[in-house]
């Protein structure tokens, strides 16, 4: 409203006319993109709004999938891409965006390294890689922030597909019922591997050149600390994703097996299956689709190094030493979780303890929710119970006045009705009479 309040037109094109041309006042448009924004933070659940998004891990994989890589958190970066124009005339707003993005990727990265629910962790994982495509967009690169959009919707499908697997296979979404499943499920465990590669940004596999150019946009952009917080989130990812792969795949078996669904778990001789074992075709074969396609993109992106991120018009060279960065954030992450979970060199209660107090923050989702559980209560249930005051005895109280006057004066009308007839004469004389004076007055 405030937008066709200041244009008079909702069409992109007549926008970015206007504001290419200078024809766009300023003074209020600081508070329509920032409008806009907060309706795109919620939809790409940014910090602090990005709480709804693990929780919305109930539903099936197929379904999460689709949310989490192709239609519905993308929305908020689509909105924000196709308004770029309007937003580069509020630099100040881009600032917002650029350091709520950045501390929303590493924050969820950190949340990530403690889950113990596959699903959640691939959760946590959507929110830092949409903290990334907002951090691009705040810098300025929107277009940075779009490609990152389209080659995070491949591999983060084959990895949602993947885990469906998995958790079609053993019969719980939980790490510690798994373990050991690349010799039982060797398909499965080859097209997760490359979905997490191209997440952890390795050459060669569809997230590398995105990563690498997002993070060449913000220090690009002059926002350093925000950068370093990328940085750090890239290190994590490649990290907390490992150690999904090492714990499901390459680690020691659980003590247990889970025992899969009886309506997968027969033969059609009626015997029970044992072990976990790679899924159907019609499950296994979109995920060799996602893979491959993820492996091309990668292979591409990686031997045509060249793409279009463009500021304001002017194409922007990243650093030379940005890309042994972003590879070596990647691969120390690797290293981190091979050395912990696979190796066991370092003890992971070891870990766990040295980063105490934040891992005990990050259990407890840094009370982000805590938060907001707390504004319902003191808030809208302190609101609500002076509303319901209000309406007791304020609303319904001068109801309550108006009936019992209403009541009253029937019953004092009532008295006029006696019922005997020279009452009722006398009444239609003094009628008359009052008729008779008024008319004599009026003539």
């Amino acid at each position: 409203m405030l937008l066709w309040r200041l244009t008079g037109t909702f069409d992109f094109g007549e926008l970015q006319t206007m504001a290419m041309g200078g024809q766009i006042a300023t003074a209020g448009l600081g508070v329509i993109t920032f409008c806009i924004y907060l309706g795109a933070m919620g939809k790409s659940a940014q910090f602090p709004l990005h709480i709804w998004l693990p929780d919305a891990m109930e539903g099936p994989t197929p379904v999460s999938a689709l949310i989490h890589a192709a239609t519905m958190v993308t929305a908020g970066v689509y909105l924000l891409t196709r308004t770029a124009f309007l937003f580069a005339l509020t630099p100040d707003v881009l600032q917002i965006v650029a350091w709520i993005g950045a501390f929303t990727a590493l924050m969820a990265a950190v949340l990530a390294c403690v889950q113990t629910d596959i699903k959640r962790v691939l959760a946590y994982s959507t929110v830092s890689q949409l903290g990334y495509m907002m951090a691009a967009i705040g810098a300025g690169f929107a277009s940075a922030g779009f490609f990152h959009l389209l080659t995070h919707g491949v591999f983060k499908a084959l990895l949602f597909l993947g885990a469906g697997a998995v958790i079609h296979a053993v019969g719980s979404n939980d790490l510690s019922h798994m373990g050991g499943l690349a010799k039982r499920m060797p398909q499965t465990a080859i097209v997760f591997l490359i979905g997490t590669l191209s997440l952890a940004g390795i050459p060669l596999f569809a997230g590398f050149l995105s990563k690498e150019e997002i993070l060449g946009s913000v220090w690009a952009g002059g926002l350093s600390v925000p950068f370093a917080m990328l940085a750090l989130a890239a290190f994590l990812t490649a990290f907390y994703m490992f150690r999904v792969v090492i714990l499901a795949f390459y680690g020691p078996a659980a003590s247990h097996d889970v025992v899969p669904a009886p309506v997968h778990s027969h033969d059609t001789d009626g015997h029970a299956h044992g072990p976990a074992h790679d899924a159907p075709p019609v499950m296994t074969l979109p995920l060799w689709v996602l893979a491959i396609l993820a492996m091309a993109i990668g292979v591409y992106f990686t031997l045509h190094r060249h793409v279009p991120i463009e500021s304001t018009g002017a194409e922007v060279a990243s650093p030379g030493w940005l890309t042994p960065l972003a590879v070596a954030l990647g691969l120390g992450g690797i290293l981190l979780a091979w050395l912990t979970y696979q190796r066991r060199a370092i003890s992971a209660d070891s870990l766990a303890s040295m980063f105490g107090p934040i891992r005990y923050a990050a259990l407890r989702g840094f009370w982000v929710d805590d938060v907001f559980v707390a504004g319902y209560r003191v808030g809208v249930l302190a609101f609500s119970r002076i509303v319901g005051w209000l309406d007791r005895y304020i609303v319904d109280g001068v109801v309550n006045v108006v009936s019992a006057w209403t009541v009253m004066a029937g019953e004092r009308l009532r008295q006029i009705q006696t019922g005997r007839v020279q009452d009722y004469v006398f009444g239609v004389a003094v009628g008359v009479l009052l008729v008779l004076w008024w008319l004599g007055g009026t003539l």
